[in-house]
């Protein structure tokens, strides 16, 4: 399975692991949370990640959030 372009080593071998990239010659490139607005968001159950936003979805490992509504 081939991973993304590594600008480091120009190889296949960049790969998603959470916010981060990360190559097998040691590259690694992070994606700010919150869409780049940066914040500390709320602690994600799955992850142990500070980063569920407003969109109740943690942007570190994609875990969904769904609320029962208020009545």
């Amino acid at each position: 399975m081939a991973g993304k372009l590594c600008p480091n080593c120009n190889e296949l071998t960049l790969f998603t692991k959470g916010n981060e990239f990360k190559c097998k010659c040691g590259f690694t490139a992070t994606r700010p949370p919150n869409g780049g607005k940066g914040g500390r968001g709320k602690k994600c159950v799955n992850c142990k990640q500070f980063t569920v936003f407003n969109n109740n979805t943690c942007t570190n490992c994609g875990t969904i959030y769904k609320y029962p509504e208020d009545n």
